[in-house]
């Protein structure tokens, strides 16, 4: 316990250095620090990482009483200030929370080192060790745990938060190019772990094609990832366990955590893939454990604080501000609101009066003209109002008018002294009238019962 009194006074130190960053660590996540960078830092194959390159790594470290130094045994990914995620299987054999050391913000490690992480390196205790309730040593299913931080990070330009994904991200997607980093073994064979931070590009596969009987046989569970290559020769190893497996969709895209190494066989063999916790599942218990709040900040997507534009990149041209309106907008109209379309205009001429509609003054039928001076033809007789008598009062007139032409027939013959001239005119009188008179009246009666008739 004397012994860790200088380290306890040296890392409050250290906490008064790095103060004036971020202390709360609720910035922007999943973003590499980039440092006068020249296309792409990464190197293929699994070889050391650019310093700041994955700000969010941490390295778990064994605490040894006796001699008060640290070893490294696991990885992790920082969430905040406060807590890291790692893999549960870490603390098979050290279980109690004083029997570990983090590190923030290195990319160099001394295994066995004694002496006090400079800055901006950062050295921190652990408070508490929280692992899954359900977690099996023996299948290592649900291999995820969190630990707690005292005193809380401070985050600066080399530490930073890593990204978790969406409640609807969903697995990650197979044929993906993610990234592994770590401190461990470079080889299976090897015996110590990496002094230098690593990192490499891995290959999502399908878990049917992981799961084969070439493969494993059936081993992985749907809440692991399988990621590597078929053919081997990159992969994480001992040492690794517990660090992030980080994808991204395009280079804007921050990286997220969408798995932390778990098991496999070997290291690098050939249908022996790495296999990784699914960060995706268990997104309900890191809220449970460290608030939804938190686990929010590092779900959302920032913008990137650092400015890429070049000299050569034009602002986009500004769009002229809108015009205000030349009046006030209209009151809602009371009329339907079709009725603008046919706007009232005045006529162009005066109405013309209703088709049923006929001047009083005017006569139905010019009147009839009077008789010339010295005729002996009677006016054309008028109808009667009633039906029985007109039919009688043709007869007389016809009969009359008979008679009178008779007599004048009768005085031009005896002045004339031919016979023959009566019997002509006779027929023609007949003639004009069945073609004049008859006709005419007949017209005259059909014309008015309409009312109780077909039309034809």
């Amino acid at each position: 316990m004397v012994e860790m009194l200088p380290t306890a006074v040296l890392l409050v130190l250290a906490v008064s250095v790095v103060a004036k960053d971020n202390t709360t660590c609720d910035g922007s996540c999943g973003l590499p620090f980039r440092q006068a960078l020249q296309g792409s830092v990464r190197v293929v194959g699994g070889q050391a990482a650019a310093h700041g390159a994955w700000p969010w790594m941490v390295s778990l470290q064994v605490f040894t009483y006796h001699n008060s130094r640290r070893y490294h045994a696991c990885g992790g990914t920082l969430l905040n200030a406060q807590w890291v995620l790692t893999a549960a299987h870490c603390f098979r054999l050290k279980k109690k929370a004083y029997d570990w050391r983090l590190i923030f913000g290195a990319r160099e490690l001394e295994y066995g080192s004694s002496e006090p992480v400079k800055p901006p390196l950062q050295e921190r205790f652990v408070e508490k060790i929280i692992l899954h309730e359900r977690y099996s040593p023996i299948s290592e299913a649900n291999d995820i745990a969190l630990l707690k931080v005292t005193p809380p990070v401070v985050c600066g330009r080399l530490i930073g938060p890593g990204c978790l994904p969406q409640f609807k991200a969903g697995p990650p997607r197979v044929a993906q190019t993610c990234w592994v980093a770590g401190w461990g073994f470079l080889k299976e064979t090897d015996h110590k772990m990496s002094p230098v931070l690593q990192e490499a590009p891995v290959s999502i596969l399908d878990l049917s094609l992981c799961n084969s009987t070439q493969w494993y046989r059936g081993r992985i569970s749907s809440s692991n990832v399988c990621a590597g290559y078929p053919e081997g020769n990159i992969d994480t190893c001992q040492g690794d366990s517990g660090g992030p497996l980080m994808c991204r969709s395009s280079p804007e895209d921050p990286y997220v955590v969408v798995g932390l190494t778990s098991w496999g066989v070997g290291c690098a063999r050939a249908k022996r893939p790495g296999i990784y916790t699914s960060t995706w599942p268990y997104l309900s218990w890191i809220a449970a454990n460290i608030g939804s709040k938190a686990l929010q900040l590092v779900q959302s997507v920032f913008p990137a604080p650092h400015n890429t534009a070049t000299a050569s990149d034009k602002p986009a041209p500004a769009r002229p501000p809108a015009r205000p309106p030349a009046r006030p907008p209209a009151r809602p109209p009371t009329r339907p609101p079709w009725s603008f379309l046919h706007p009232q205009l005045p006529p162009l001429r005066p109405p013309a009066p209703p088709f049923f509609q006929r001047p009083a003054s005017l006569p139905l039928r010019p009147p009839a003209l009077p008789p010339p001076p010295g005729s002996n033809l009677l006016p054309p007789p008028r109808p009667s109002s009633t039906k029985p008598s007109e039919a009688s009062s043709f007869a007389k007139r016809l009969q009359q008018l008979i008679d009178i032409l008779g007599g004048n027939a009768m005085n031009s013959s005896e002045r004339t002294g031919d016979d023959e001239t009566g019997a002509t005119d006779i027929p023609e009188v007949t003639q004009m009238s069945t073609a004049t008179d008859i006709p005419e009246v007949t017209q005259m009666k059909t014309s008015l019962p309409r009312g109780g008739e077909k039309d034809e």
